[in-house]
This record gives C-alpha cells, sequence and structure tokens, in this order.
C-alpha cells in the first residue's frame, strides 16, 4: 500500500508539473500561418503575444531616475500617483493608488487598489485631490512614503 500511495504521489507530482509547463508555453501564429509554441518570457509578453492579447498594461507606478538628494546619479526613486481618500492625520494623508492590468489567463482588465501612508510636511492635502508621493525613508510604522507634489485640487461643493 505504501508503494502505491509513493506512486500515485509521483504521479500526481509528474501531472503539475507537466501542467505547469504547459500553462508557461502559448501558441503564436507566424507569417506561414502556422501555430508553433514559444516560451513566456518577458520579452513575448511585452510584445504583446503572451496572456494578455495584444493589449498594453498600463500602472500608476513611474520609476524615474533622479539626482537629488542621492548620493548615486543611478539611484530611481519610486513614484505613485494616486487620490486622497483621508487626510484627517497632522502631516499624514492616505492616498489609493489603482492600478490596472489584464487577468493572467482571461485578459481581462481588472483594477486593484492600494493605500499608501504619506507624509505631508505643510498639510496642503484635502480628500479628492490628485498627488504624487515618492518612497522615502520611513517615517514611522506605516509612512513610508512622502507627498512629492499636488497634481489637482478637488473641486469643493457648497
Amino acid at each position: 500500500r505504501r508503494r502505491e500511495r509513493e506512486r500515485s504521489g509521483a504521479r500526481r507530482r509528474r501531472r503539475e508539473r507537466e501542467r505547469e509547463r504547459s500553462m508557461n508555453r502559448v501558441h503564436c501564429i507566424t507569417s506561414r500561418a502556422q501555430a508553433t509554441p514559444r516560451r513566456l518570457t518577458p520579452a513575448v509578453l511585452h510584445a504583446g503575444a503572451g496572456p494578455s492579447r495584444g493589449r498594453s498594461l498600463s500602472l500608476s507606478v513611474q520609476a524615474t531616475a533622479t539626482t537629488e538628494d542621492t548620493s548615486s546619479p543611478d539611484k530611481m526613486i519610486k513614484k505613485l500617483k494616486g487620490k486622497v481618500v483621508s487626510a484627517k492625520m497632522d502631516k499624514t494623508v492616505v492616498v489609493r493608488v489603482t492600478r490596472q492590468f489584464a487577468h493572467p489567463k482571461y485578459g481581462k482588465r481588472i483594477q486593484k487598489n492600494k493605500k499608501f501612508y504619506a507624509h505631508d510636511e505643510e498639510n496642503e492635502c484635502k480628500e479628492g485631490d490628485i498627488v504624487i508621493v515618492e518612497a522615502d525613508t520611513p517615517k514611522s510604522k506605516l509612512k513610508r512614503w512622502k507627498l512629492k507634489e499636488v497634481v489637482e485640487k478637488a473641486v469643493v461643493k457648497e
């Protein structure tokens, strides 16, 4: 019985490996209209041959190289663009960043939200503002970002 269980476990693992390999391949149509399997690499996915079906992925994450306040000129600083959802704390804002991507298997566009706590030294942000925050040294347990600029002020309804 033990041998049978070991054999069935090995068989199951082999099936899982084969399923993983088949999921990692995509069929591309060549100029001669023949379907050939092609390995999914970042370059292939970027070219639009992957599961996104030719749709480009858009993220709100922007990484740019800046030379201010850094020791090396090659240092990249992460920047995120989002909407202020809370400005009730002193010198702190909560920014909701929405990223949009294609589902890995079905290709449908999906939106995911994530909230970041950012340091706002002058308390200049209000709820609804569109802002850009950049990565910074940790200020507290949750704050790892600082306010860089306010892109768009919220419209106040009266």
